[in-house]
Formats: C-alpha cells, structure tokens, sequence
C-alpha cells in the first residue's frame, strides 16, 4: 500500500479503499496528507473520496448519513468500521455512554448489538470498558485519539498550554507543602529532644528527692529509738552501761 508507487488515480484510489477495508487501521490522517491523495480528492470527480476520508478520519456514522447521497457507497465491513469510530468519538466524549444513545447513534436495534459491538472494541484495543448490564450503560476507562483536523490545532495547543501552567502550579503549591512538613518536622524533632532531657532532668532529680528523704529516715528512726522510755530505763538500771 505503498502510495510512492501510486502512480495513477486508480492505483491512488486502490489505497484509500484499501485503508477503509482494513481492520487494523483506525488513523488516516498520513494519507490526508499525501501529496498524491491530497491531489485525488482535490478534484471534482474524486471529492467525495475525499470527504469519506474525512469522515473516517474525524466524523462519525451520522456525518456520513447527512451527505450520504455525495459520498460512494459503503461496504458493509467499511460500515462496521465507522460504527466503531463513532463509538471512539462517543468514548472521547464521555466516559459513561447510555446504551440508548449508542443504540441510537450507530443504528442499532437493540441492546446485544451494542455489547458485540464494545466487545469487539476492546478485542481490538480501540477502547478499554466494562459494560453494566443492569444499568444499561457502559463506562469507559481508556479510548484511542482520533486523527486531529488541522484547524483543531491551535486548539489543542491552547488546552495543553493551560494545562501546563496548572500543572506548574501544582507543582510549586506541592513544593511549598514539602518545604513546610520539613520545617515542621525540624521544629517537631527539636520539641522531642527538649522534652525528652526534661524528662531526664525531672527523673534525676526524683531520684535524689527520694534517696535523701530515705536517709532522712533512717537517722530519725534511730533517733528515736535511743530517745525511748525502755532505752531511758535500761540506761538508768545499768549506769549507762549495757
């Protein structure tokens, strides 16, 4: 599929349509860009071509049905196909989808059409989701890009610039949260160190209260014993000799 080696409107048109058909491509926007393809669709015969690229690359199912009568036919596999990037669109959108409004959106008739489709999303890593049953919805945890027209460019530059302040933001209030926690920690560390000789301080000095107080007691017991009445008696029988 080589578009170096197309070299003729049919063999450039061969490489659209096998782009379409193809059940592993889901981006397109490398052949919107090609010289050889970009002169094809420029044409008026061939512009239809051109916006079914464009839809494939960007739209959805409903795009294509209101320029239907302008644009080729589609085949039934090139259908299934934009069926599943309208669901990538849908999943960009929103990250929970009601399955009316899938059933709605990709012309389905009821609800086991939209659960084979998602299925089929996620065998083909289109989009990562798990589907409610009871509350006939599906939530989405992870969806491809789609190709980005030009024109959204500025756009999206100005989202990421917007982004990146906040996030420069963030980062400098984390920063000074970080400094903060330090500082506090510092202050905490000192705090326990200052209690802690406290506490030393305050056990050595209950220390020596008590070892003094203990002697204190003892000389005062032994002062009382020499100072009883039988002590007296025995001393006065003896002539202060025992």
């Amino acid at each position: 599929m080589s578009l170096t080696a197309a070299s003729s409107e049919a063999e450039a048109l061969s490489v659209i349509q096998q782009a379409l058909d193809d059940e592993d491509i889901y981006h397109f926007g490398r052949l919107l860009e090609s010289p050889i393809i970009g002169e094809l669709i420029e044409s008026e015969e061939y512009s239809g071509h051109g916006r079914l690229l464009e839809i494939f690359s960007f739209g959805t199912l409903g795009d294509y049905r209101q320029s239907q009568a302008q644009l080729p036919q589609l085949g039934q596999r090139q259908l299934e196909k934009l069926k599943l990037l309208t669901l990538v669109s849908l999943a960009v959108g929103s990250k929970v989808i009601p399955y009316d409004r899938l059933i709605k959106e990709l012309e389905f008739n009821n609800e086991q059409q939209v659960e084979d489709l998602v299925i089929d999303a996620i065998y083909k890593k289109l989009l990562s989701a798990k589907l409610d049953q009871q509350r006939q919805l599906i939530e989405v945890d992870y969806v491809i890009g789609r190709d980005v027209r030009k024109g959204d460019l500025q756009n999206i530059h100005s989202m990421l610039s917007e982004w990146a302040t906040v996030c420069e933001e963030v980062v400098e209030d984390l920063s000074r949260n970080i400094e903060k926690a330090e500082a506090d920690a510092v202050f905490r560390r000192r705090d326990e160190r200052e209690f802690t000789l406290t506490l030393q301080d305050l056990r050595t000095s209950h220390a020596v209260a008590s070892a003094t107080g203990g002697n204190q007691g003892n000389i005062a017991r032994a002062d009382s014993q020499f100072s009883s009445s039988e002590y007296r008696n025995e001393q006065t029988r003896t002539g202060g000799r025992f």
